[in-house]
């Protein structure tokens, strides 16, 4: 499982149906939208999908960014909102490149979804903060990526 992942369990076995598609759906618009999906990428949106007890369709990699904005309008619940954001900026680290075209899509999610740009910024801080973290961590520890796998395991 990815380090980076931390979701609220809570929250995300009371998603109806069509919200679970939203979030996922968002989440590999996301990976595609630098025009490299990467297999960390890919295993991340999996794992989540999988906790949440949803598909993860192929062709919600092809979506154009414009019905992520829409797919957002699904989603009322404002600590949902929080919580793709969080999942979207962890998903755009998992490779170690974050792109200005994944910020650019995280940005078009969070108006859709009303979320303070200051909000926004200190969601990615969090994230940030946590690979530090981690990376900290492996060195205290000593970890390698033969025993541990690195950020992502």
């Amino acid at each position: 499982m990815s380090k980076l992942m931390v979701t609220d369990q809570s929250l995300i076995k009371s998603l109806k149906k069509e919200e679970k598609a939203a979030f996922i759906t968002i989440l590999c618009m996301l990976s595609a939208i630098d025009g490299t999906i990467r297999d960390e990428e890919v295993e991340y949106i999996e794992e989540l999908a999988a906790q949440i007890n949803t598909d993860v369709k192929q062709s919600y990699f092809t979506y154009p960014a414009e019905l992520g904005v829409c797919k957002a309008a699904l989603i009322k619940n404002r600590r949902l909102a929080l919580e793709l954001l969080k999942n979207m900026f962890a998903l755009a680290y998992t490779d170690n490149i974050f792109t200005d075209s994944e910020g650019h899509f995280i940005c078009e999610i969070s108006d859709a979804l009303n979320i303070e740009p200051q909000k926004v910024s200190e969601i990615s801080s969090w994230i940030i903060d946590r690979i530090i973290w981690l990376e900290q961590a492996a060195l205290i520890f000593e970890e390698t990526p033969a025993t541990n796998g690195g950020i992502n395991d």
